[in-house]
């Protein structure tokens, strides 16, 4: 099997997202697994030993935010990335104070994706 640079769980409850942020990483060498929801992501989270979480902030039974701070509970040290469409400046800022590590407003381009995980895999995330 051949070994990839890092495991990316990304958390998004649209389908068309999810596979084209899972083709793209797979690209850039990383294994990734996708999830729709808080429910199917903390599952996922809790079997498999991931690098680097990628999170919508709106999912069908709860938020990014409240994913994360669950994640934070399981996997303390792991960086954690919002991407999403919502919300504004203050509203990133907002949870980037309760929990998690960047924010990326969708639309990005994929080099601002590819740099924005390379540095939160080269460095402890938040809260070590």
């Amino acid at each position: 099997m051949e070994r990839t640079k890092a495991r990316i769980l990304h958390v998004d409850d649209h389908q068309d997202t999810r596979l084209m942020m899972a083709a793209l990483l797979q690209d850039c060498g990383y294994g990734v697994l996708t999830a729709g929801s808080v429910a199917e992501g903390l599952e996922l989270a809790r079997e498999i030993n991931f690098d680097l979480y990628i999170l919508d902030v709106r999912l069908p039974d709860g938020t990014g935010v409240e994913l994360c701070q669950k994640l934070r509970e399981l996997h303390r040290n792991i960086p954690i990335l919002y991407y999403s469409a919502y919300g504004d400046e203050a509203d990133h800022q907002e949870a980037l104070k309760i929990c998690g590590d960047a924010y990326l407003k969708k639309p990005v381009s994929i080099a601002e994706i590819q740099e924005t995980i390379a540095h939160l895999l080269a460095e402890p995330a938040n809260g070590a």
